[in-house]
C-alpha cells in the first residue's frame, strides 16, 4: 500500500487521535491510510471492544490499545477521535465525546435520528469541538471535476443533475448539498417488487428489491432527480457508480460505468465525458445570440494517474483547460477506482485542519443534518405518494419516528440514551 500528500494546508502541528473501532472498515482503508496523514494527525489511541481487532490496530501504530471509549477518555491522551463503527452507535460516541471537550468525526451516515443529529450539534457547541462527519462521496474524481466545471464556467450555468444508480440516501444527498447548497423541498416515489433471495454482504439479506426515485428543489432554480434500484448492479441492474448528467446551459457532462458489476460487487470502471455546445453566432430572426443545438465539442475527461493513484483530471476546450489536481495519493482499497483512498484521505486532513483552526470544515454539521434531513423527508414523501415536503421539516418528531421506533425494537434502549447506546455490542460480519 502506498499514500502521500503533494501539496496541502498543514497545521502546526498533528492532532492526536483516537481510532474508536478497528472493523472491518477500519482496517481495509483507514488503517492503511493514516500513516500518509502524519503531518496532519497521529494515532495515539485504538478503542474497540474486539481485542484481537484493537491489538493488531494499536501495534501497528505504535498506540495504546482500549477496549472501552471511557477508559481512553479517561486518560486524558486524545483530542479528537474519528468514530468507524456502526451508524446506530455515532450519536451515543459523538455527544460522549464532546462533552468531555473531544473533537469528533464519525463514518458516514452521521446518525440515525434529527433529534440526534441536533443534540450532537448542541452538545459540541457547548462544548467548544469540531464534530463532523466523514463523508467522502462528493470528494470522487468526478465530483471533483464537476465542482471545478462549475466554478470554470466551459458549459454554463448548471442547473440540473440527473443520476441514476449511484447512491440514493446519505451519499449522494451530501453530493447534491456539496453542489448546489441546502434545498428548499424534495417528493419522492418508489416501487417494491420480489426477487429471488439473495445476499448482497453477509449481514444483508434480500427478498426483493425496493427502487427510488427521489428530487430536490433548490434556492437558486436547480434541481436533482436522483433514481436507484439496488446498489453494485445485483440482478443484472445497472451498475454502480451507474450514469449521472450535470446538465449546463450550453453542455453536459456525462459519469457513466462502463463494465457490469464484478461478482464481489463494488465499484466497477467509469468514464466522464464533456459536451459542449460552441457560438453558433446571431439569429437573424430574433437578434439574439445563439449556441449549437447539438454538441460539437466532445472531449472525454482525462482523469491522470500515475500507475497508483489519481493524480489528476482535466480537459481542454474551446473556453479553456479545466483542471483538478488532486493532492492525496493512495492506492489503498482500490475496487476498481484509483480515487477512493484519496477521498477519504481528504476528509481526515480536511477534519484535523478544522480542529486545529486553519480553515473551515468543507462539509459542516448543518450540512450533514441537511443530508440526513433530506434522507427521512424523501421517506415521508414516498408514503404520501409523493407529496412535495418542505424544508427544513415542519415535524421533526414525526419525521423520526420510523426509525426511532425500529431503534427501540432492536436494542430495547432509548436511542437518545447515550450510556445506554454505547453499552450496546455493535460487532457484525
Amino acid at each position: 500500500m502506498r499514500a502521500e500528500v503533494m501539496d496541502y494546508p498543514k497545521p502546526d502541528k498533528p492532532v492526536a487521535i483516537a481510532l474508536v473501532g478497528t472493523g472491518n472498515r477500519s482496517k481495509a482503508i483507514y488503517q492503511p491510510l493514516l500513516p500518509a496523514l502524519r503531518e496532519w494527525v497521529e494515532v495515539v489511541a485504538c478503542v474497540d471492544p474486539v481485542r484481537e481487532n484493537c491489538d493488531q490496530a494499536a501495534a501497528a501504530f505504535g498506540a495504546r490499545a482500549y477496549y472501552d471509549v471511557r477508559a481512553m477518555v479517561a486518560d486524558g491522551i486524545a483530542e479528537a477521535a474519528l468514530v468507524v463503527t456502526p451508524v446506530p452507535s455515532h450519536y451515543a460516541y459523538s455527544v460522549y465525546l464532546s462533552d468531555r471537550g473531544i473533537h469528533n468525526q464519525c463514518e458516514t451516515t452521521w446518525c440515525s435520528l434529527l433529534a440526534q443529529a441536533r443534540e450532537m450539534i448542541r452538545v459540541a457547541r457547548a462544548n467548544d469541538v469540531v464534530v463532523r462527519v466523514a463523508e467522502n462521496f462528493f470528494r470522487f474524481a468526478c465530483d471533483r471535476f464537476a465542482q471545478t466545471l462549475k466554478d470554470h464556467g466551459a458549459i454554463g450555468r448548471i442547473g440540473r443533475i440527473f443520476s441514476y444508480a449511484d447512491h440514493t440516501g446519505y451519499h449522494n444527498n451530501s453530493r447534491w448539498v456539496r453542489f448546489f447548497g441546502h434545498p428548499m423541498w424534495v417528493q419522492a416515489i418508489g416501487h417494491s417488487m420480489e426477487t429471488p433471495s439473495f445476499r448482497s454482504m453477509p449481514h444483508r439479506f434480500h427478498s426483493g428489491e425496493h427502487f427510488k426515485a427521489h428530487y430536490f428543489g433548490f434556492a437558486g432554480g436547480e434541481m436533482v432527480a436522483d433514481q436507484y434500484a439496488n446498489g453494485k448492479g445485483f440482478l443484472g441492474r445497472h451498475p454502480r457508480p451507474g450514469y449521472t448528467e450535470w446538465q449546463g446551459e450550453r453542455g453536459t457532462l456525462i459519469y457513466r460505468a462502463t463494465a457490469p458489476a464484478r461478482v464481489t460487487g463494488g465499484f466497477t470502471p467509469a468514464t466522464l465525458q464533456l459536451r459542449r455546445c460552441s457560438d453558433a453566432g446571431v439569429d437573424a430572426e430574433h437578434g439574439v445570440p445563439v449556441i449549437e443545438s447539438i454538441a460539437d465539442e466532445v472531449v472525454d475527461v482525462v482523469n491522470e494517474d500515475d500507475g497508483h493513484s489519481w493524480t489528476r483530471s482535466y480537459v481542454d476546450t474551446i473556453a479553456g483547460r479545466v483542471e483538478y489536481v488532486n493532492p492525496f495519493r493512495s492506492d489503498a482499497y482500490v475496487q476498481a477506482r484509483k480515487d477512493y483512498g484519496a477521498s477519504l484521505m481528504s476528509h481526515i486532513a480536511d477534519f484535523a485542519l478544522d480542529v486545529r483552526g486553519v480553515q473551515k470544515g468543507e462539509f459542516d454539521e448543518e450540512d450533514a443534518l441537511m443530508s440526513l434531513a433530506m434522507s427521512l423527508a424523501c421517506t415521508l414523501s414516498e408514503s404520501e405518494e409523493g407529496r412535495r415536503i418542505a424544508l427544513p421539516l415542519v415535524d421533526e418528531d414525526a419525521a423520526d419516528a420510523p426509525a426511532r421506533q425500529s431503534l427501540q425494537t432492536e436494542y430495547g434502549i432509548d436511542p437518545m440514551d447515550v450510556e445506554g447506546m454505547m453499552s450496546v455490542n455493535y460487532a457484525r460480519p
